[in-house]
């Protein structure tokens, strides 16, 4: 019921989207939003600050004011991460049907210090679970990743919608973006079995 519901917002969103082989990840484009574990890492908070003024305990302020901070802290440096870093496909290789297509993303990045647990993945088809392929990039400098999908028919195909996430440092943000990629990608007939 909510994915009918989501599904035309979701269209729209996606409609949006620049093809583009080569992708800068600047405040535009990058998304931030509190996972499960800053959720409930929130209500903690909440609860620390009621039991503080409640029972008039000025350690416990000390306590939910310093989680608090180390939190959005932990905000600004997840968000860090993934801004900046700029991401471009190498051309795909042509695949018989029935293989497994790999696709090739290199990550630049020009900031002075390194970016951890940057995970790269194609959107899922089906309602599966996305496979995720993580990565850290070094300082001033380049990683590539290496992300497959399993193409249905064989001819020309659109590659699919691109998810780049972090939930670097303590993993109560999500930090992510979305990309569409323009190139496209040739899949020739399965060739029969001796």
């Amino acid at each position: 019921m909510r994915q009918r519901l989501l599904a035309p917002l979701r269209r729209w969103w996606l409609a949006r989207l620049p093809a583009t082989d080569q992708l800068q990840l600047t405040q535009r484009n990058v998304y931030i939003l509190p996972t499960g574990a800053g959720a409930m890492l929130a209500l903690t908070l909440l609860a620390l600050l009621i039991a503080a003024i409640n029972y008039q305990l000025n350690l416990g302020y000390l306590l939910t004011f310093a989680l608090a901070s180390s939190a959005a802290s932990s905000m600004v440096l997840c968000h860090a991460t993934l801004r900046g870093l700029q991401l471009h496909l190498l051309p795909p290789e042509p695949q018989f049907l029935g293989q497994v297509a790999r696709l090739t993303v290199q990550l630049h990045s020009s900031a002075r210090r390194p970016r951890y647990g940057i995970g790269l993945a194609p959107r899922p088809e089906d309602g599966q679970a996305p496979s995720w392929a993580y990565c850290d990039v070094p300082a001033q400098g380049m990683a590539q990743l290496q992300i497959g999908f399993a193409p249905q028919h064989r001819g020309w195909h659109r590659l699919p919608l691109l998810t780049a996430q972090t939930r670097f440092p303590l993993g109560i943000f999500r930090v992510w973006c979305w990309w569409q990629p323009a190139a496209q990608l040739l899949v020739y007939p399965a060739p029969e079995a001796h």
